[in-house]
């Protein structure tokens, strides 16, 4: 097995951080605030949540804009604010992530990132919580716009990593909404939902993924073989 980790309540909690980033963004390039209240970031991937943003008129307003260009704009102001503020925000491992991970690597497991962050800022989350060097590899926002498509980016790096025939159903996604499960489920890979972001028990176990945990001290292997 390949086990792909999603970073935003999986792994780590940064407390509404990225949320600020991104509307100081907008309005650093725009020139006027934004309210991005009403548009759920949870499994997106970055470049999505800004085409979301700038696509919907009660949000953006009419602005005259090549949205493909914005999109990128955006996501780069969002990096450079990212960086310039992240060390000042509150960032807490969620249960049993650390642990987990370190103890996966010291068995020799392949470990990667499935994450809707664009790459510079999921290696500047996971190396706060200690985790720095822990993912040989991962698919990442900047790769591709649709989660959908991010395993299969993950399973081309996996096999150039590993000495091993590998295929999309030896690929684990463990992340903490319906839409990390819907990734796996796109692929055929198996999946992880943790009950440590925005969507509880109830909600998981509505998504058919392979395995629902409460939190990530109860993973197992075994449930997976």
């Amino acid at each position: 097995m390949v086990l792909l980790f999603d970073i935003d309540g999986t792994l780590l909690q940064s407390h509404g951080v990225g949320r600020r980033a991104v509307e100081h963004s907008l309005q650093a390039h725009f020139g006027r605030p934004f309210d991005t209240q009403s548009v759920p970031f949870s499994g997106k991937t970055d470049p999505q949540i800004f085409r979301e943003i700038l696509s919907d008129p009660d949000i953006a307003g009419d602005l005259d804009l090549d949205l493909d260009v914005a999109v990128r704009q955006a996501c780069e102001a969002y990096a450079r604010r990212m960086h310039a503020t992240w060390d000042e925000a509150t960032v807490d491992a969620l249960p049993g992530a650390v642990e987990l991970v370190e103890q996966l690597g010291a068995r020799g497991e392949p470990l990667g990132l499935l994450t809707g962050n664009l790459e510079p800022m999921a290696h500047l989350k996971v190396g706060r919580i200690g985790l720095g060097e822990a993912f040989a590899f991962g698919a990442y926002g900047s790769d591709r716009e649709a989660r959908n498509e991010l395993p299969l980016v993950a399973l081309e790096r996996a096999r150039g990593l590993f000495e091993r025939p590998l295929a999309a159903e030896d690929l684990v996604l463990i992340g903490d909404t319906p839409r990390d499960v819907e990734a796996a489920q796109a692929v055929g890979a198996k999946s992880v939902a943790v009950a440590t972001g925005r969507y509880d028990m109830d909600a998981l176990n509505q998504t058919g993924a392979t395995v629902v945990l409460e939190t990530l001290e109860a993973f197992s292997l075994d449930a997976l073989a």
